[in-house]
């Protein structure tokens, strides 16, 4: 398994990391490799993050490294009687390093803005993409489906 410790970002790169064993998180890759724009995604089932990059994206989407986790959708001891996990830090990183499939919700970064995805679509919006500048045509005639502005992006 690969190892990625540093997480380089850039305004016109968009960076997916998702997990391989998550129904959204295949979802979602499927809708962000039609985008036109420089793409990198990380499957964490198949590159393993450096706990100094996990850190740097609870920090970038302003949350505790645990609420990144879905820990119902993999073996994880220590659950508290309400269902909620007892982590620490230390924990959640080797939990990660062992069980990609806790990475339920993609992570998705363009230069400094995060963003932790809970639909499909919404990561489209996240990365600028949508249907903005197709001008409404009667019916029959075919729309344009090019950029007609510097700023517009089209799938």
């Amino acid at each position: 398994m690969k190892e990625m410790n540093v997480l380089a970002t850039d305004k016109n790169l968009l960076t997916l990391i998702y997990s391989s064993e998550s129904h959204l998180g295949k979802q979602v890759l499927g809708y962000v490799q039609g985008v036109r724009s420089a793409l990198r995604t990380v499957d964490v089932a198949k590159t393993r993050l450096g706990h100094t990059v996990w850190a740097g994206i609870a920090e970038g989407l302003d949350k505790d490294l645990g609420e990144l986790f879905s820990p119902d959708a993999a073996e994880t001891p220590d659950m508290g009687h309400d269902g909620s996990a007892n982590f620490d830090t230390d924990d959640w990183l080797k939990l990660i390093d062992n069980n990609p499939a806790l990475l339920q919700k993609p992570i998705a970064i363009k230069g400094e803005k995060f963003m932790q995805v809970t639909s499909r679509s919404e990561v489209l919006q996240f990365f600028g993409v949508d249907s903005a500048g197709l001008e409404k045509r009667n019916m029959g005639e075919a729309p344009t489906t090019s950029s007609t502005t510097a700023d517009e992006s089209f799938i």
